[in-house]
């Protein structure tokens, strides 16, 4: 089993006076290549301060990148921090192995 992952980034929430991006809406799909069977998930992710509080990013900030600037790779890689993606992974991937365990099994009768 061989399952590919196309994760994107479907909507940004962000202030328009200085474009700092504060929620982010993304979907995470994996296919696998042998049996074409598919899962899809979707989330938010929120910027938070340190103390783990959602808080808007300060546009000050030496490392602060406009809005203007960001790629889709900068922001999946917000989304994906801390084993987020990982963890989508993982829950995509057993959601497909199980949809596959499920089509070796058949009821009904033989008449």
């Amino acid at each position: 089993m061989a399952i590919t992952f196309t994760w994107s980034v479907n909507d940004m929430h962000k202030v328009t006076e200085t474009g700092a991006v504060y929620k982010v809406e993304w979907s995470c799909s994996g296919v696998d290549a042998d049996t074409k069977v598919s899962h899809s998930r979707s989330g938010s992710y929120l910027h938070t301060d340190s103390d783990g509080v959602q808080a808007t990013p300060d546009h000050t900030a030496s490392d602060f990148k406009a809005y203007t600037d960001l790629t889709e790779a900068d922001v999946l890689a917000w989304c994906k921090a801390d084993g987020v993606g990982a963890s989508n992974e993982a829950l995509i991937t057993s959601n497909i192995t199980n949809k596959i365990a499920a089509q070796a099994n058949s009821t009904g009768l033989p008449w």
